[in-house]
């Protein structure tokens, strides 16, 4: 009865050892392409997301479309008022309130889509404004309120017959929209699809974490990938970043245009196990099978090998 199961353990374990290490192969090999397959997803998500932002700040993010046009920039004070009041008039949801302001920081005239519970801003004052009067160029960043959706604060120059600077619109433009735009694409992450700032902090998420801590800065394994993908100079980068014990799969792509990057975040250990259960199903059936050769191994052993016993069985028969 030992002899049987030494027999029986070692037929096994003689199969078994060769295909349980193939098998950690396959298994391994199984979960990494299940980790390239979501990071490849991640990467056109994040793609897409910063075309369509792109696409958003340009359609309704930008005071250049305003500045650009011949009547605005030869029009008077009441003419260029009444343009502004048209603009806030067309998107109030977005155009909060904006302000004409001359080379010198004086307010000449300012609009506004109605109280949004904001304090009104001295544009003169501002940072925004003195780096597009130093520059020349237009300049913008993020405001946060703790009550209030984040606003983008702009500054754009508007250029006068001698080719300089007269002027500036400023403004500042409600965030909300571009928020539920992102919301929206990321309604069927995995895990956290958001856009960030140039400061790297969380303009709007789908896990509506800035919502509750608004100005929340971005997890330590997207900025990393942020950092690295501008310190490499390039618009995209997508990979499995290692953080405190903890693996996650994380892509960032920038929105053309801005220093802004849009993002998406997973936990590696939270990827959907269908592939996985399928690889396991296979390592499963290949050791009951072995298991089960073990058996008709031993058999066909006692049969051929075992002298006399091809006689026992027949005696019976014959008496």
């Amino acid at each position: 009865m030992n002899g049987k199961y030494k027999f029986l353990a070692a037929v096994i374990g003689l199969f078994l050892l060769p295909f349980l290490i193939i098998s950690g192969h396959f298994v391994y090999g199984n979960t990494a392409l299940r980790k390239n397959d979501m990071l490849r997803y991640f990467e056109m998500r994040t793609l897409a997301g910063a075309r369509i932002i792109a696409n958003e700040m340009n359609a309704n993010y930008n005071l250049s479309r305003l500045t650009g046009d011949k009547k605005f920039r030869e029009a008077g004070a009441e003419g260029r008022r009444a343009a502004m009041e048209q603009r806030t008039k067309e998107m109030p949801f977005i155009y909060s309130e904006l302000a004409l302001v001359t080379a010198a920081g004086r307010e000449v005239c300012r609009v506004s889509a109605g109280k949004d519970g904001k304090p009104a801003i001295d544009y003169a004052k501002s940072g925004v404004f003195e780096e597009a009067a130093k520059t020349a160029a237009p300049a913008g960043a993020v405001e946060y309120g703790e009550y209030t959706p984040p606003a983008l604060i702009l500054a754009q120059p508007v250029e006068t017959s001698g080719g300089k600077p007269g002027y500036y619109l400023a403004g500042r433009l409600s965030l909300a929209y571009l928020g539920e735009v992102i919301r929206l694409l990321g309604k069927n992450s995995l895990g956290n699809f958001g856009l960030l700032d140039g400061g790297g902090q969380v303009i709007a998420d789908s896990m509506n974490m800035s919502t509750v801590r608004p100005g929340i800065q971005a997890p330590r394994e997207i900025l990393t990938l942020v950092a690295a993908a501008q310190e490499r100079v390039i618009q995209n980068f997508t990979r499995e970043v290692f953080f405190k014990r903890r693996a996650s799969l994380v892509s960032v792509s920038n929105v053309p245009g801005t220093k802004w990057w849009v993002y998406e975040i997973m936990d590696a250990g939270d990827i959907p196990s269908k592939g996985f259960s399928s690889a396991r199903r296979v390592v499963l059936s290949g050791v009951l099978l072995i298991v089960i050769f073990g058996f008709v191994a031993y058999s066909l052993a006692l049969r051929w090998l075992v002298p006399g016993r091809e006689e026992e069985q027949r005696e019976p028969e014959e008496k």
